[in-house]
Formats: C-alpha cells, structure tokens, sequence
C-alpha cells in the first residue's frame, strides 16, 4: 500500500550534500532515556488525534509466558498465513528475513511457551520494534481531522526526536517499514477508490488527464483491481495482490510483469500524490505545483520525501486477452534444461517482444528430481485461441528437437482483471524469502548470443527447492517513455527485462542470516557480471544488504534526490534502509554515522540531563584526537 516509509540525510555518491546541523541530536531517543515521552505526554498526544494511538505488542506474545492463551495462539497459527491479517495488523509484517525474533514469531514457531516474548535483532538484519507507539488515521487524508493528525504526528515526532516509520501492508523484504523503539504511523485504514473519467490535476490549467483513479494509502492491489473489474478499468499494478497500490511500490517505480511492456512503468502513469511533508503541511505534487517532489516521488523510494497519503494514476481498459503458456521440464541432472531449454524460451521472449507481445518466464527449484520453466505470453484485445495456438507451435519446433518435454496450453479471458489475483494470498507453513533483481539491457538481449548467454548465467545460481528466477517484461512502452522524467537510473529507458532471484529461507535465525548472505556474497555477483558495466538492481526488489544501492538505483540522478530531500526533508525526520541519504545513518535509522567520541558522550550527556563542563569537554576533545588517528 502507501508504504509511507521514511528517508534519512543524503550524500550524492560519496559526495556529501546536505549534513547534519549544530543543534540536531545524534542519535533518535529511546524508550530507556528520559527524552522518551512521559505516560502523561502519551496520553495528552492520543487526545488530540482522536484515541487513535496504541502500543504495538507482538502478536505472537499469546504463545508466550504470562500471556499465554492455548486457544488464541492455535488461531493466530492460522492467521499467521493470511497475507491480509498480517498486512492490517501494524505488529505483522510479510514474513521476511530482515528480523530476527527472540520469541514465537507467527511465522516462527518454538516449542517454549515459557519463554517470554519479545523482538530482538541481528546485526544483518533490521528488526521489528521492541517499542513503539502508533497513530492510525480512520479516514482519507483529505478530511480536516486526518489532516490535523498527520500534522500532529510529525510534529509530535519531531519534538520528541523519535524514530518515525510508516507502515501500511508491511511487504518490504528490506524492512523499510520496520524499526526498532519507534514511532509509527499506520496507514492501512486510509482506504478510499475514486474513479473520474477526466482527472484535472490541482493547478493545471488543462482541461485534464483522461480516465484515472485515485486510491487512498491503504488500497492494496487487489482491492484496486476488484474495484476495476467492476468498472471496467485496470492499472499498472503489481502481481502480489498485498503490494500497497501506492506506497513503496509505485514510489519506487512499479513494475508489471506484463503491463509495463505495454503501459510503462506505474510511475510513467502517476498524476498526482498527495503528500504531508516534514513540517505536516498536506500538499499536491504534480507536474504543475511542486514539480521536484513530484519528480522524486516517481522512484525515489517510499517514505523518503513524506507520507503519501494519496494517488492518483491513469486506468485503461480492462481489455479482453488470451494466455498462452509454454511449460518445459527435464530430470534434475540434465544439463539441457538450461543450455537449450530455457535458453529457447529466451530466443521466444524475445521474438514476441519484438512482434509486440509481452511475457514472462518462471523458472522453479528442483521438485521430487525435476526441473520446471514456464514462459507465458499475454496477447491482448485477442480472443482467437487458433491464432495463438499456431503462433506458439510454429515456435516450439527447436523444443521438440532436443527432446525436452514440453506443454502448450491456452486461455481466453473476456477481461485482463481475470488474471489477477483479487483477493490476498495465504502463505505456506515457515514462509520466508529474500530476493535480489537485476535489469538485462535490450542491446544484450536482442542480441545473437543473448539468450544463451544469459541462460548459462542463470545456471550458476543453482536453484533449490522452492527458490523462483522470474523475468518481468520492460521494453517496449517503457523504453518509449523516455520523454517522461523519472529518478531511476536511465538505465532503466534502454532495458528489456528485469530478472529476479527469489530465495527461499529455512525457518530458523541461522538460515534467514545464511539466506542474506548466499544472496549477497553468491547470487548478485553472479547476475551483475552479465553486464558489469551496467550494474543496476530495482530497489523494490533489491538484495537487502546492497552496498552499493546509490548507483545500483539510481546512478546520476541520486544527487538530484539527495538535494530534494534536504529541501523537504532538512531534519531527517524520514529514514528508511536503503533510501536516499541512509548511508549516513546506522541500519536502525537511530543515529548518525559520523558521529564521534565528543558527539557520542555529548549526547549521553544531553539525554540524561547534564551538560559538559568545559574542562571535560577540552578532555574528551584530546581524547576524540587520538581516536580519530587510529
């Protein structure tokens, strides 16, 4: 949803753009120091938004010690899958492997229910909140007394020097809208779809946009599509019915497997956000008030310039279309899965593209000693089955040739919304993934060698049960809309696909860390040397401990974004992992860097209510000298 996360202060690929100011403290209180609010200043902020706050417990805590409920824990197993439940609940997030917990997480089963429950972390990882406090607005943004709230609720953190997150469905595998000992504000509730056949931008003196659709920051992507097949409309959205329609992922630059080859990326489709700032002002950023948020907001990352509240993007018919889908599979040991199979499905992507068809292969782990890929094309405003089938069997013939077995199959459906998935997904027991993406020029993969070549990559990764290799279709519109001004890295505007590892986690702390690792050490390396010198990775779906993130994301226009972030952003109330201006902050987002020996026992000093005297403060200077020079 509108993963209303949160940025931190920037540097511009090394270089640093904006730094921390005097008087700005070092470090985000927490719940131990006397900076925390009061139970009275609590009390007194939920008051004034309504009663609208609560204390965030973990969810898992009736599984656990002195809160333990034999029947409420055998029911939250079963919740624990429900991608919906967990998207609402503000506790829960996608069951990834960026936290590590001490307890009975839902998705994390031990066998102690005398063990209290509590959230911890690893130092690999960014982990669930220990603490935290959250504001739930109940209605769209729009309406005075929200607007109020999100006022307050910035304003409130600011005073109060709180790590603030905003959080919606929470499906993030970097954890951008988790953190621990924070304030969150929780944004599932602002739900809302409003459709207009002529959408006028505020300020515009245009007689409009066309057909849109406006969706409030905790629309997810199968109420929206749900909403379009009634209405005859669709969007640019995303496959995971529980992605926010507006948050991280159209912030971050939306992809659609299918869609995007077609439409363009989401944000080529974005009017209008409606965002409030640092200082709580709700404000329009479109291309006529407010042009440089605007600009960021269209793949700079969620949650790093503001809390969208919400958007506005251009709809398109909810056409008819035909599937057709090629299947393959081989024994485990075959080494032609690889070199001749899936590289014909490459040599077939490719031809389709270029006759204007999108598509998408998935290549599954290993199964009970077989190995499956499955390329499917999508054609639109086609309802002939015959014309599809014969246009796929004139292309199969090289399959058959090095006896791989293959499957045709073939469906019409009078809307595209029937392909879509509308309503949330449950998960299988221990669910848990990382993932990491990379982009594949057109020039390489147009080429003669292309699909060969990129095939014998994609074997080195070494796929086991249950991991996923899927492409997503770029090319064609998006590559047309290189007159639409965007963040991401223009690499984006010369590639043809995005390909992406899904890797699945062993239910333990140790697996999830190891997973991180194989991901980070292993698979990336592997997909970045297809082009290493044109390593660009998509952020929504980016290895979680990339190092590299400002070049991988954004390349030369990350120190455009840094210097809009300070303009809209110059305390830093918004930090997310990853985001622009992180890399001056720690994986928590609880303090700076930079800071030093002085700065560090200033602030110790500053928290607990003393000030330096200027002798000590002359010792611990010398003292902050001879550590620098070490």
């Amino acid at each position: 949803m509108y993963q209303l996360l949160a940025p931190a202060a920037a540097l511009a690929l090394g270089v640093a753009v904006f730094r921390s100011q005097p008087n700005q403290p070092q470090c985000r209180c927490r719940p131990s120091e006397p900076c925390w609010p009061s139970a009275d200043q609590w009390g007194t902020f939920n008051k004034s938004i309504g009663g609208n706050l609560a204390r965030i417990r973990p969810v898992a805590s009736v599984c656990h010690g002195p809160e333990y409920d034999a029947a409420a824990c055998t029911d939250l197993s079963s919740l624990a899958r429900d991608s919906g439940w967990r998207a609402s609940n503000p506790g829960e997030s996608l069951p990834v492997p960026r936290k590590v917990m001490q307890c009975k997480k839902t998705n994390e089963l031990i066998a102690s229910t005398k063990q209290p429950c509590k959230t911890g972390y690893g130092r690999a990882m960014v982990s669930l909140r220990k603490f935290a406090m959250l504001s739930r607005p109940r209605r769209n943004l729009n309406n005075p007394p929200v607007t109020k709230a999100g006022f307050l609720c910035t304003r409130f953190a600011k005073k109060h020097n709180l790590r603030l997150v905003v959080k919606n469905s929470g499906h993030d595998c970097a954890g951008r809208s988790s953190s621990p000992d924070s304030f969150q504000i929780h944004t599932n509730l602002l739900k809302g779809i409003t459709y207009h056949d002529n959408f006028v931008a505020q300020g515009s003196a245009a007689k409009g946009s066309g057909p849109a659709v406006t969706m409030g920051a905790g629309i997810m992507h199968w109420e929206v599509y749900s909403d379009g097949a009634k209405n005859g409309y669709t969007i640019v959205g995303g496959e995971c019915p529980t992605v926010g329609a507006v948050g991280g992922f159209l912030q971050g630059g939306g992809v659609s497997s299918f869609h995007s080859f077609t439409k363009g990326l989401a944000v080529d489709n974005v009017l209008e956000y409606q965002v409030v700032t640092a200082n709580g002002e709700l404000i329009a950023a479109n291309e006529y008030q407010n042009r440089d948020l605007f600009w960021a907001l269209k793949g700079g990352g969620g949650g790093t310039f503001g809390v969208v509240a919400q958007a506005t993007v251009r709809v398109y018919p909810d056409d008819p279309i035909t599937v057709g889908a090629i299947s393959i599979s081989t024994s485990l040991t075959n080494s032609l899965f690889w070199t001749k199979g899936v590289s014909e499905l490459l040599r077939l992507l490719k031809i389709f593209n270029q006759q204007g068809f999108p598509g998408q292969i998935v290549v599954m782990g290993p199964n009970q000693g077989s190995v499956q890929a499955t390329l499917e094309f999508h054609f639109p405003n086609t309802t002939g089955e015959s014309y599809v089938n014969g246009l796929l069997n004139s292309q199969m013939r090289p399959l058959g040739d090095h006896k791989i077995s293959t499957n045709l199959s073939i469906r019409v459906q009078k809307k595209a919304s029937s392909e879509v998935r509308l309503g949330p997904d449950t998960y299988p027991p221990q669910y848990g993934i990382v993932q990491g993406s990379v982009l594949i020029s057109a020039a390489l993969f147009n080429s003669a060698d292309g699909p060969p070549l990129i095939a014998r990559n994609f074997s080195n990764l070494n796929l086991g049960p249950n991991d996923i290799l899927f492409t997503s279709n770029l090319g064609g519109r998006v590559m047309d809309n290189s007159d639409i001004d965007i963040p991401l890295h223009p690499s984006w505007r010369s590639a043809a696909q995005l390909v992406t590892l899904v890797r699945a986690v062993e239910p333990s702390n140790k697996g999830k860390l190891a997973a991180l690792e194989t991901l980070h050490s292993h698979d990336m390396p592997i997909l970045y040397s297809l082009e290493p010198k044109n390593k660009v990775s998509y952020r929504n779906l980016g290895d979680p401990s990339e190092k590299e993130f400002q070049s991988r994301y954004w390349g030369p226009n990350y120190k455009r974004l840094a210097s809009i972030k300070e303009r809209w952003d110059p305390d830093e109330l918004f930090i997310t992992r990853l985001g622009v201006g992180s890399e001056e902050w720690d994986t928590e987002g609880m303090c700076r860097k930079s800071i030093g020996l002085v700065a560090r026992v200033s602030e110790l000093l500053r928290l607990s209510g003393r000030w330096i005297l200027g002798g000590f403060s002359s010792l611990i200077q010398q003292v902050d000298i001879i550590d620098s020079s070490r």
